[in-house]
């Protein structure tokens, strides 16, 4: 069983990197990191209008920051899987000892890891790297980024990717209209970033809560001491939130696909 998995994951990463595009969204978040540790800050510095502007601006940053690492993934899964459509590689599975069930929830998997690790390096790597670049006011925004809690917001954040994934994987006949929703849907995927607007951070918050990385990237404001309100959740429900919708997302949309790909 581990070596049938351990050669899925050899021919996996062959045709990610075969793939420009595919191998672009690879190396994207390390991309992402050195952007936002080292020449976000500096934009910020220069054309910042004011603390408060300057203040607002980096909490923006950080949000659309957190929102795109596991987006990233999400991208890749689904590119991934519109390939084998093209290529009708997906029904020879039926007559193999993997079963497309099987296949489906291994991809998901080493996706979601994946995106996993891509949301940890990002926000706590921006965090190390950026040093006091984010201090607006007298106060680092970041200081309060612990490794527990961003790991914690990397674990349901993760979840973004299988879910991206699957959707853009049931929305697209192939990679043209796959690359078509992509763009759509990353604008989608950065709107949590909106929570910064001071009109955005009471009740009305919730209305952001459509999108899976809202919560657990609210939460870890929360637990960071940014954005502080009222109608502020705990950190821990946040997530708690964030993973139950992530989980019940990945399941309808998992049966969207079998449809999908059964017409």
């Amino acid at each position: 069983m581990t070596t049938r998995y351990l050669r899925l994951l050899r021919y996996e990463f062959k045709n990610i990197v075969r793939d420009q595009m595919t191998m672009v969204m690879l190396v994207y978040p390390l991309l992402i990191l050195m952007i936002g540790s080292y020449v976000l800050p500096e934009l910020l510095s220069r054309f910042g209008e004011g603390d408060a502007g300057q203040y607002v601006a980096s909490l923006v940053v950080i949000l659309i920051l957190g929102s795109l690492a596991p987006f990233i993934g999400g991208a890749m899964f689904g590119f991934l899987m519109l390939d084998h459509r093209d290529e009708n590689t997906l029904d020879s599975l039926r007559v193999t000892p993997m079963s497309l069930k099987g296949y489906l929830g291994f991809k998901a998997t080493y996706t979601y890891l994946l995106a996993v690790l891509a949301s940890f390096v990002v926000l706590y790597g921006v965090r190390v790297l950026s040093g006091d670049r984010y201090t607006v006011m007298g106060m680092n925004v970041l200081s309060g980024f612990t490794f527990v809690n961003v790991f914690l917001y990397a674990l349901v954040a993760g979840f973004l990717a299988p879910i991206f994934g699957l959707l853009l994987a049931s929305l697209g006949k192939n990679k043209i209209e796959g690359f078509a929703y992509m763009k759509t849907l990353g604008i989608l995927a950065i709107l949590p970033a909106l929570v910064a607007w001071e009109a955005m951070q009471d009740a009305r918050q919730y209305l952001l809560g459509f999108m899976p990385t809202f919560w657990p990237l609210k939460g870890l404001m929360v637990d960071a001491n940014l954005l502080q309100n009222d109608a502020n959740l705990p950190f821990g429900l946040y997530l708690l939130i964030g993973l139950m919708y992530s989980l019940l997302l990945g399941f309808f949309l998992t049966r969207l696909f079998y449809k999908k790909i059964q017409q």
